[in-house]
């Protein structure tokens, strides 16, 4: 059913969306960092960081395996 929405088809677009997703998402998560002062704001910096990380990694494995063909969006 998917395969039938024309414009998550290409893998640019696909990197496009996944781009904003990364950047609405590391904006919501920065929220407590900037909310906090110390030490408990480079926590919360090491956590977002640890995040954002995973989700950028997901994000490129996904982006990898529709530019091959082996998924479609």
């Amino acid at each position: 059913m998917l395969s039938y929405l024309p414009f998550l088809i290409s893998t640019n677009s696909f990197g496009v969306i996944a781009f904003i997703v990364l950047l609405g998402s590391s904006l919501i998560f920065t929220i407590p960092v900037f909310a906090t002062r110390g030490m408990t704001q480079l926590v919360w910096l090491g956590i977002v960081g640890f995040i954002l990380t995973v989700e950028a990694a997901g994000l490129v494995a996904l982006g990898i395996l529709v530019n091959n063909g082996t998924i479609w969006t």
